[in-house]
């Protein structure tokens, strides 16, 4: 019997970028009642605040307390300690969410990869003049390349790069300077890039989950979307936690529902 379900975000719980839909949020309440929940996601605080957490404040009384949400591949981790918890040195609490950690680059970092990321697209012919949003963003602990801004349209999102080609040929141009400065790149989303510290990656982040809950591989379940070589969920599957892969947000819709069946 597993304990927790770990799941990727965008593409497997919501459509890119768009909070939980109603149906979403009455089944991660139903599910926060009889497990212990996680998103981890290249998705920043903010947004993932905004789409999972926000989103279920309609239902009466979810569980918070069962609820865990790892932003930026699993460089912070934030979990729910009640409206009176207490932060200690180095924590942030919000809305009764407390922060237990977080990762970030240094300002050189940073600078160096936004300059690699934008001459590689542009030398490569994939660089939006007219993008929704931003398309290279700083989120501390990830600096996270979109192609066509953060807040293009799923379909237009979709459409860009659904064989990871492009994206792929961004990353071999900025792998040298990534080296060289001891970062390492993921490939996310739709039409992302995401760089980290070294060894940052979803096996990190669920490596991270288990000391935190003080759970083995064999309690958690995984649910993602990219679960393939070179996808950003791969990394959990090589951990050797059972997984299981969707295409959408309404595959996973079946899952939860057939998973609640049961329980």
């Amino acid at each position: 019997m597993k304990k927790l379900i770990a799941f990727d975000q965008d593409d497997t719980i919501n459509i890119t970028k768009l909070p939980l839909d109603k149906e979403m949020a009455h089944l991660f309440v139903q599910l926060l009642d009889k497990f212990q929940v996680c998103i981890i996601s290249g998705t920043n605080w903010e947004v993932m605040k905004k789409n999972d957490i926000d989103t279920l404040s309609s239902f009466d009384k979810p569980n918070l307390k069962n609820y865990i949400i790892m932003p930026t591949t699993g460089t912070q981790l934030w979990h729910y300690v009640g409206k009176d918890g207490v932060a200690e040195e180095g924590q942030i609490m919000q809305d009764g969410f407390k922060r237990e950690y977080a990762y970030f680059l240094n300002d050189h970092q940073v600078q160096t990869v936004q300059n690699s990321i934008e001459t590689a697209a542009k030398e490569l012919g994939y660089w939006c003049e007219n993008p929704k949003g931003e398309i290279i963003e700083n989120r501390g602990s990830q600096v996270t390349f979109s192609a066509l801004g953060q807040w293009a349209t799923p379909e237009e999102k979709h459409a860009w790069d659904p064989d990871m080609q492009k994206r792929k040929a961004i990353v071999a141009q900025i792998n040298p300077v990534l080296e060289e400065l001891g970062l390492q790149v993921g490939i996310g989303g739709a039409t992302s890039i995401d760089v980290t510290l070294p060894g940052i990656d979803k096996a990190y982040g669920m490596k991270r989950l288990m000391e935190h809950t003080s759970l083995a591989k064999e309690d958690i379940l995984f649910i993602g979307d990219k679960l393939q070589p070179g996808g950003n969920d791969y990394p959990v599957k090589t951990l050797g936690i059972d997984t299981i892969e969707v295409q959408s947000a309404e595959d996973t819709k079946w899952i939860l529902k057939g998973i609640l069946g049961v329980v």
